[in-house]
């Protein structure tokens, strides 16, 4: 997957203008307005088919407590592990713990289950199964997480790594940034892109544009030739190694 394999702003902006008629933006839209549309395309083919896929590494610091990276809706994969960033050496599944609350520093916390014993032991958790009174609580380190108001809170224990990787799907770039838009999804963000400005436009002047509007919104949601549901055909039928690739390359960018 290389620049090649993805299309412009400046490209969807010329293809969506050119068809409104638009193209020196007085209809009453600014480019911003047409921009924040495209993003808007992009945040719900995330949503639909979990095509953005993306891995970013963090040092773990000492409060246990990490702002969640921006516009994650799904996080995947937690690891913990030990070498250089972004170069694991040994490394350790992080687990989701239901209700789990840190404080700053992960040693005071609560949870449905408790290490220490005061709850039932956490039959999820590997080396927990042996609770001891004289042991302070189920044997060995504990490593979970939960996130909670934007936070990505984890147990006292992680903080036997040095660092942290986290697997999510996105939604795309922040507002006011440029959208990262594969090339197999060009036509569905042209065709949302239009359907959205006819929509406003027909509230405007119903008459005028109602028809057109249809026509674009069939272009876009048609069930079997809409450029929506190609798009996720698209992205379905990807082979492993496609997918590795975009993956690859769209994660580069965050850690720049």
């Amino acid at each position: 997957m290389t620049a090649n394999d993805f299309v412009s702003i400046d490209h969807i902006l010329a293809d969506v203008t050119s068809t409104v008629n638009d193209a020196e933006y007085k209809k009453g839209f600014s480019k911003g307005w047409y921009i924040s549309r495209i993003q808007d395309a992009m945040q719900e083919l995330s949503f639909d088919t979990f095509w953005l896929k993306i891995q970013q590494d963090v040092e773990i610091p000492e409060s246990c407590q990490i702002p969640m990276p921006k516009n994650v809706f799904n996080v995947r994969e937690i690891y913990l592990y030990s070498g250089n960033i972004c170069e694991p050496a040994s490394s350790q599944v992080v687990y989701w713990k239901r209700l789990f609350n840190n404080t700053n520093g992960g040693g005071g916390y609560t949870a449905k289950v408790k290490d220490d014993g005061s709850n039932p032991g956490d039959l999820f958790q590997p080396n927990q199964r042996i609770y001891n009174r004289n042991s302070n609580g189920m044997y060995g380190p504990k490593y979970y997480y939960n996130v909670l108001n934007g936070l990505l809170m984890l147990s006292e224990s992680c903080k036997g790594y040095a660092n942290l990787r986290v697997v999510y799907n996105g939604m795309g770039v922040e507002n006011g940034d440029m959208p990262v838009i594969p090339r197999f999804f060009e036509r569905a963000v042209v065709d949302y892109v239009e359907e959205r400005f006819y929509n406003a436009m027909k509230s405007r002047d119903p008459r005028t544009f109602r028809g057109l509007w249809n026509d674009s919104f069939t272009r876009l949601n048609d069930l079997r030739n809409g450029s929506w549901n190609k798009a996720k055909k698209r992205i379905k039928s990807m082979d492993s190694q496609e997918k590795e690739s975009m993956e690859e390359y769209i994660s580069s960018m965050y850690h720049k």
